[in-house]
């Protein structure tokens, strides 16, 4: 499981690099749309807004822990070297492992991933009255959802499994289509 841009981002690549070591992958406070331009973009009005407000630093002392500015350098310099890359909708769509996003409906952006991650593989959730730390918000809502993702993985019920099980019907009705032209193409000759 990973949260935030940064956990979110190491889960998965982890995940990528450990296929048969995993059964899933639970991501949160995530969007595939965002581009690393854009996220350093966020987290250098964040650092600047937190410089002159105090109520700003008080809210990311809270929300991410004492060493929050400790953790945005790490990430502006995580994704400046290449050592952090962002996975995107491509790499969701290849990724072969059920993947469940859980966003809070608070922030447009993190609502506004929910539909495309679902189009490309994933299976979503939007907590209701959650912002970007979805766990912190709901920690109870958020539990339940990833303990039912669990038993879904485990029963085989997910957009990941469902999107093999569709895959392989299609490979049979192709297997079964060229085995009928075969038999027309003898019964012909």
């Amino acid at each position: 499981m990973g949260l935030s841009y940064l956990g979110a981002a190491v889960a998965f690549r982890a995940a990528e690099n450990a296929p048969t070591r995993v059964a899933g992958v639970v991501m949160s406070g995530y969007s595939f749309l965002v581009a690393p331009d854009v996220l350093n973009r966020w987290l250098t009005g964040f650092t600047r807004m937190a410089a002159r407000q105090q109520r700003a630093r008080d809210h990311f002392v809270q929300l991410h822990g004492k060493k929050w500015e400790k953790l945005l350098t790490a990430t502006f310099d995580e994704i400046a070297d290449g050592c952090l890359r962002l996975p995107g909708a491509d790499e969701l769509k290849r990724f072969e492992a059920p993947v469940q996003l859980v966003n809070g409906a608070l922030l447009q952006n993190e609502r506004n991933a929910i539909g495309p991650a679902a189009a490309s593989g994933a299976d979503v959730a939007v907590v209701a009255g959650a912002g970007h730390v979805v766990p912190v918000d709901a920690p109870r809502v958020f539990a339940a959802t990833v303990e039912e993702f669990a038993d879904r993985i485990d029963a085989g019920h997910t957009a990941f499994h469902e999107r093999r099980r569709a895959a392989d019907r299609a490979a049979q009705t192709e297997i079964s289509a060229g085995e009928g032209e075969e038999a027309e193409e003898t019964t012909h000759v």
